[in-house]
């Protein structure tokens, strides 16, 4: 069964770098909002 798990950053003016960090370490972005940055990525159990 797929899960998932979460986490939350804040979003800041030239996020591109950490942005690119997460997603290479398999984090996917979904939502932003308010000064967040959500993200989830996938893992077995």
């Amino acid at each position: 069964m797929k899960r998932y798990e979460y986490k939350r950053v804040s979003a800041f003016w030239r996020a591109e770098r950490k942005l690119n960090q997460l997603g290479y370490e398999g984090w996917e972005l979904v939502s932003v909002d308010s000064g967040s940055m959500y993200l989830k990525r996938a893992y077995e159990d």
